[in-house]
């Protein structure tokens, strides 16, 4: 206990710029971030820029990034050819409301290098891309339910928002877990249409 109370004091002293902008944060964002699912308590760490697998937060400290916003930073912060190509391509438009030569070259690509891909469809986030695929699975199938490993987090719309992180009282049997609701809100019936597995168990 002493460990985690020491651990707790250093990151309370190291980190009072991200604790004030927290506390503004309350003010205008619920909970005070635009991402639940990143929060850890007793509050976050408010990044003010990064490179490759460092970040540096409001407070100073460089930190190493072992998340790499869930993976999806392969390349590391700012890699140079990104930025590079990110900023041509902003000097040509932002955001278009209609198809472009870009995701038909893309799509192409990743058809041609996985042989499992038929078809591509891009999201805007993980949550999309959840969304979209249980709904396809239902179409297709003609069943309703789904099944989700537990712990996994798959985005924050209802049908993946169950036993993220489950209290073990609540979580039932190991061999079996039950659907347990990651937030409040959920719409009727949502839990009774998830199968929660076990992790790393056949």
């Amino acid at each position: 206990m002493a460990e985690s109370t020491s651990e707790l004091e250093r990151y309370l002293r190291l980190t009072p710029k991200s604790k004030a902008l927290w506390e503004d944060a309350k003010n205008y964002l619920p909970g005070g971030d635009s991402r639940n699912s990143i929060f850890w308590a007793p509050y976050p760490i408010f990044v003010d820029h990064a490179s490759g697998c460092h970040v540096v937060d409001s407070d100073g400290v460089d930190r190493l990034d072992f998340i790499g916003t869930m993976t999806t930073l392969v390349l590391g912060h700012s890699p140079k050819p990104v930025v590079d190509a990110v900023q041509e391509q902003m000097s040509k438009g932002m955001v278009y409301n209609a198809p472009s030569a870009h995701q038909v070259r893309l799509a192409k690509l990743l058809c041609e290098r996985i042989p499992s891909f038929d078809l591509v469809r891009f999201t805007n986030s993980g949550t999309e891309a959840t969304l979209n695929t249980i709904r396809a699975a239902r179409a297709v199938t003609g069943k309703s339910k789904i099944a989700k490993v537990e712990g996994g987090y798959h985005g924050s719309h209802d049908q993946v928002s169950v036993s993220v992180r489950v209290d073990p009282a609540k979580a039932g049997e190991r061999s079996r877990p039950d659907s347990v609701a990651a937030t409040e809100g959920l719409g009727d019936g949502t839990l009774d249409q998830v199968v929660v597995m076990p992790f790393n168990e056949t």
